[in-house]
């Protein structure tokens, strides 16, 4: 971009040394190579100069404190980028960024530069930050995903649609010049039209354009997004924001306020990138189900209880109801007995031996005389009929099953024709440490590290030879597992994936089967050469 320094690889390498070493002219070079760049891109997310020059301001006193966080040199324009993204968010809140059109009139096209401005306000805050990255600023696709925390595919996709929407809009403005003769369809919509298209009529040849071949031949002969972005004039900084920021960075007696711009990044990912609120509510959105399942099992279980309690109870009353309250025997229909013995199987699922019922012993008493009538019958007495006792239904007490630590992976997979992707990994239930070894034409970022519990980071993945189509297989172990990645590429000059790829179609996994319970009352004995 015309007026900006060109900062080259070797040049962010003594930038981040003399950050490290705490030299004190490192800030005002940090502010000298990059305080242009990010005060046009925090203009673009904000739209307020001032809200633009204090978040570049905290952005670079965070990268003086916090340049132990990064790791890799050589990312050292993404991770500033980045900071300056992550305070640009904590100033919107969410907001979209509105702001006055720039003034055009001293543009050498007035009509094209407004057509520009009113088509990037069109676009979605991530489909022109990843526009405005990659044409403007020059960022390579692994770093613009890195800023925006996104994989290299999603970054791609809108990047298609935001060159494609622009380059549209800005084709609707010069086919209305020169394409009329060309196309009879545009021919008819600026018929008896003369003038500057207003917004509504340039709509309707965008979206004409967007479906038309002849058009769409029109729009790359004369337009190019590149070029398109460079009517845009740059947002340059106040001139005292450089004393702010050297003042703020080397003065002892404003240590207190680096504590307080520095605290408010207080979670950076493994890489040394910021996590930003928006990533943290798509954590939160994903986990939310399983806290509403986790509760759904929290009220099954004393329900159940309470179901097993009742049928005990109607079991009870239905037992001693059998006998009035003269003593006199009721005799009541009972299911006949099975010929198997019925066993008590405990909550352990091991199997007892049934207890042997004792036989009941006669009564040793003598029987109580009674004078009976002359040449009466001898009065008979009833035998009482034992009922035998309902067995209770043993219940299974559900125990809570101790959960295992796992290590989770987001693995990219094709990432087409770009230079690197990110490998996300999560730590579940326990910190775990891990370690990484690849093969394939790819280099990792970091080959072993440790999550905490619940923690995610991520290791950036970069394509050797990215003129060649290949496959590289990155395997990790870890307590928790030992997931494997493997992604592969098309290159520059393949058509078609190299031997050995997989192709992109994803074979379901089959479902474990579920232990299946036996509708009969008597359970199986295991043989006696099998384990009890």
């Amino acid at each position: 971009m015309p007026g900006w320094p060109n900062v080259g690889r070797a040049d962010d390498h003594r930038l981040l040394e003399a950050l490290r070493q705490a030299d004190a002219h490192a800030p005002a070079s940090l502010y000298d190579a990059y305080a242009d760049r990010l005060t046009d891109y925090a203009y673009t997310c904000l739209r307020d100069l001032d809200a633009a020059a204090d978040a570049v301001h905290d952005a670079m006193v965070t990268a003086q404190s916090s340049v132990h966080r990064l790791k890799e040199p050589i990312r050292l324009r993404a991770w500033l980028y980045a900071l300056t993204r992550f305070q640009c968010a904590a100033r919107s809140s969410g907001r979209t960024a509105t702001g006055a059109a720039p003034a055009v009139e001293e543009a050498e096209d007035p009509e094209l530069s407004l057509a520009v401005h009113e088509a990037l306000g069109e676009l979605s805050r991530q489909e022109r930050e990843v526009l405005e990255l990659t044409l403007r600023h020059g960022l390579a696709p692994a770093e613009v995903s890195a800023v925006l925390g996104l994989t290299a595919r999603q970054a791609a996709q809108r990047l298609t649609r935001g060159v494609d929407h622009l380059e549209n809009a800005a084709a609707a403005v010069i086919l209305a010049r020169v394409g009329r003769a060309h196309c009879p369809q545009v021919s008819a919509l600026l018929d008896s039209w003369d003038g500057p298209l207003s917004a509504l009529l340039r709509q309707k040849l965008t979206r004409h354009i967007a479906g038309c071949e002849v058009c769409a031949e029109g729009r790359k002969k004369h337009v190019a997004a590149g070029r398109l972005l460079d009517l845009v004039p740059i947002m340059y900084p106040p001139l005292s924001l450089r004393r702010r920021v050297v003042d703020t960075c080397v003065n002892p007696d404003r240590d207190q306020t680096r504590v307080l711009i520095t605290e408010r990044a207080d979670r950076f990912d493994r890489e040394g990138f910021p996590v930003t609120a928006e990533f943290r509510q798509k954590r939160g959105r994903r986990a939310a189900p399983d806290r509403r399942r986790a509760r759904g099992r929290r009220k099954v279980t004393p329900i159940v209880a309470t179901l097993a309690c009742v049928v005990a109870a109607a079991g009870s009353l239905a037992w001693v109801s059998g006998q009035d309250a003269a003593g006199s025997i009721r005799i009541e229909a009972m299911p006949p007995p099975s010929t198997q013995p019925q066993l008590d199987l405990p909550s352990d699922g091991s199997i007892q031996d049934p207890e042997e019922t004792p036989a009941e012993i006669p009564s040793e008493d003598p029987p109580e005389s009674s004078t009976a009538a002359p040449g009466s019958a001898p009065a008979v007495q009833p035998t009482p009929i034992s009922q035998p006792r309902p067995t209770p239904t043993p219940t299974k007490s559900r125990t809570a099953r101790p959960t295992s630590p796992a290590l989770g992976l987001s693995c990219p997979g094709d990432i087409g024709d770009t230079t690197g992707d990110v490998i996300w990994l999560t730590a579940r239930n326990a910190a775990l440490s891990w370690t990484a070894t690849v093969s394939g034409g790819a280099t990792i970022s970091a080959r072993k590290g440790r999550l905490k519990a619940g923690a995610t980071g991520r290791v950036t993945l970069t394509v050797s030879e990215p003129g060649e189509a290949g496959s590289a297989t990155v395997a990790f172990r870890s307590a928790g597992g030992n997931p494997v990645c493997k992604v592969w590429w098309r290159g520059e000059n393949a058509q078609t994936p190299p031997d050995g790829v997989p192709q992109q179609t994803t074979t379901p996994r089959a479902p474990s089967p579920s232990p299946t319970v036996s509708a009969s009352p008597t359970p199986t004995v295991p043989a006696a050469s099998e384990p009890t």
